[in-house]
């Protein structure tokens, strides 16, 4: 009697422990996504600041235009305007393709956490509904119930 008292007893602790486990889990894909989203929003930034630039630039090069006695420094300025704006352009792109990437890790960890939080509730109801055993029999059934919350999780 004492031995199958233990063995529920581990079951249980085993159980707790994975909720622990998977509470911790969540926390740390919650952090996760917190980042993620932040490093998003900096990208956004430094895409606004980079467009801004190269409107600047912009502004900057027609102004000069006017002005006969600078073409000289138009047509400098122009070519170092083209090769930014050929570096911006790529660096946009890979911006572009670093935001779509963080934005399908945000997507898949907030499906990741919300699996992760629809377990928890299960094993947290389960755990409501199943508490200590005061009979042999209901710690027979704790035991088939563990069981078979163990397989779902395995």
């Amino acid at each position: 009697m004492e031995k199958f008292a233990l063995g529920t007893n581990c079951v249980l602790n085993e159980m707790r422990q994975r909720v622990e486990d998977l509470v911790e889990e969540t926390s740390r894909q919650r952090l996760r996504a917190a980042e993620n989203e932040q490093e998003l929003i900096r990208v956004k930034r430094d895409f606004e600041s980079l467009k801004s630039y190269v409107n600047s630039l912009t502004s900057v090069r027609e102004t000069l235009l006017s002005s006969e006695k600078q073409f000289q420094t138009i047509e400098r300025l122009f070519e170092r305007l083209v090769a930014k704006t050929t570096q911006l352009e790529s660096e946009k792109t890979q911006k572009e393709a670093e935001v779509q990437k963080l934005m399908e890790e945000n997507v898949r960890l907030s499906a990741l956490l919300d699996k992760k939080e629809a377990q928890l509730l299960a094993m947290n109801e389960q755990c409501k509904l199943n508490p200590p055993a005061e009979s042999v029999s209901n710690v027979g059934l704790e035991i088939l119930q563990g069981k078979t919350l163990l397989q779902m999780y395995h």
